[in-house]
């Protein structure tokens, strides 16, 4: 053969150019093909180094959870509070879940800059009803609380939880 270099093993004549290629796919294959994961430092990015030195960064998701209501209420009536939630992040937020004592709520994805908003009602309840359920020395709190809801979700990260904030509302008596 011209322009290969043969090695005689055991009998059988192994060409060079083949050893040579195989080698150099394996080193190749490797190097570009592991990835390493560093957890993130705060700033909603996600660095990922390679073998062969190189960075990438790849956006991880930031839910901010807000509700709002009313200025004032009756005791009886049913209020509406706007629930919002808002990715501030650089990446999707995945199998999002909202929970409070009074609603729930899923999405499957928020992306990034995405925000999702929703509303609910929620019965106050009189005076009298409270004393049914709780007994006669129970009342009625003024201003009426409403605690906030939490959110789970996953991103590139894990999987992360929050709580909106909580409201109090003035009752008109």
């Amino acid at each position: 053969m011209v322009g290969s270099i043969l090695i005689q093993s055991g009998g059988g004549k192994v060409d060079m150019k083949t050893v040579i290629l195989i080698a150099v796919i394996l080193i190749a294959g490797v190097s570009a093909g592991v990835y390493i994961l560093t957890a993130t430092d705060g700033n909603d990015k996600t660095e990922v180094k390679n073998l062969n030195g190189k960075n990438q960064t790849t956006g991880t998701a930031r839910i901010v959870a807000t509700q709002r209501g009313p200025e004032t209420a009756r005791p009886g009536s049913n209020i509406t509070v706007t629930c919002k939630i808002k990715n501030e992040g650089k990446g999707p937020a995945k199998n999002v879940k909202v929970l409070s004592q009074d609603f729930e709520r899923s999405f499957d994805v928020i992306e990034a800059g995405e925000e999702v908003e929703f509303q609910v009602q929620i019965y106050i309840p009189t005076e009298e009803e409270v004393k049914e359920d709780f007994g006669e020395n129970a009342t009625l709190s003024n201003p009426f609380f409403i605690g906030g809801f939490s959110v789970t979700y996953t991103d590139l990260s894990g999987k992360h939880s929050l709580n909106s904030n909580s409201l109090e509302i003035p009752l008109q008596i």
